[in-house]
């Protein structure tokens, strides 16, 4: 029996609508989680340690999500700021 293997389609940013079902600590945690599982899967592939190439965009990926964060906390902090001074 021959399967389709199932290809990873990213949306632009442009499409994706705002959504309050889920708040940005949970994406984060759940993200995280999900890197480490690629990791484990690809050390089981490819050996520990893993060769530089998968090793180095993972790494990267890990660096992204990191700045998003820290983005996401400053704007955070940036509208608790606007928020004191229009109160």
């Amino acid at each position: 029996m021959i399967t389709k293997e199932k290809v990873m389609k990213m949306r632009k940013y442009e499409d994706i609508k705002p959504s309050n079902l889920t708040n940005f600590m949970m994406v984060y945690y759940h993200a995280r989680r999900t890197l480490t599982q690629i990791e484990t899967l690809l050390k089981k592939a490819y050996g520990n340690p893993l060769p530089v190439r998968p090793r180095d965009r993972l790494n990267r990926l890990q660096f992204k999500l990191e700045q998003m964060a820290a983005r996401y906390k400053q704007l955070q902090e940036d509208l608790k700021t606007e928020y004191q001074k229009n109160k």
